[in-house]
């Protein structure tokens, strides 16, 4: 048997050769890329320090300027209730006079005199005397003891994830995740 188109050498070395690309050269790191994000990371910081130690005073004067505005607004609601429970008084003392006054008598006898209280209405004004802030207090410290107690709350409640770790952790847990982004980044870029 013979071949036909036979050649000495079956594998032509010039069919392998593959024109190899050379190697691209390495680019220098992405500069601008670490340039922004240290920027960031300082913005973020010089904030974060801001915060820290405007807040405190910020808070205290909100909470000053609140508890003022409650106390006038309490005292212009109690000389309210006053006013109204004057009123109230006067306009049952005014009917009572009134039906007196239209029930006949059956004959001029020696009837004792009625002597009836009014009330002067108090008119509410922004400012309270000493005098009247301890009769307000008298009058709620009476009306407390009348009726049901109902708890207000004084503070907001200690739940949710800040308010157990706090906000030096939060701090700590941005720094870290920022330089597990930086880490990760020049692992990615020198595998390349």
């Amino acid at each position: 048997m013979a071949l036909n188109n036979y050649e000495e050498d079956p594998f032509d070395q010039e069919s392998f050769q593959q024109d190899l690309e050379p190697e691209p050269e390495k680019k220098p790191g992405n500069r601008t890329f670490l340039t922004v994000l240290i920027v960031l990371g300082l913005v973020f910081l010089v904030g974060l320090l801001g915060l820290l130690l405007l807040a405190p005073k910020f808070i205290a004067n909100q909470r000053a300027s609140q508890m003022e505005q409650a106390a006038l607004i309490n005292a212009a609601n109690t000389a309210t209730a006053m006013a109204g429970f004057a009123q109230e008084s006067l306009l049952q003392t005014q009917a009572a006079q009134t039906s007196i006054a239209l029930t006949p008598t059956a004959a001029p006898t020696n009837t004792p005199v009625v002597v009836v209280a009014t009330h002067t209405p108090v008119v509410a004004s922004t400012e309270l005397s000493a005098e009247e802030l301890a009769t307000v207090s008298a009058l709620k410290t009476q009306m407390a003891g009348q009726g049901t107690a109902v708890a207000t709350p004084t503070e907001l409640p200690d739940a949710g994830f800040a308010d157990e770790f706090g906000l030096p952790l939060m701090g700590g847990l941005a720094i870290v995740l920022i330089v597990v982004i930086i880490f990760s980044r020049k692992l990615r870029l020198s595998s390349r």
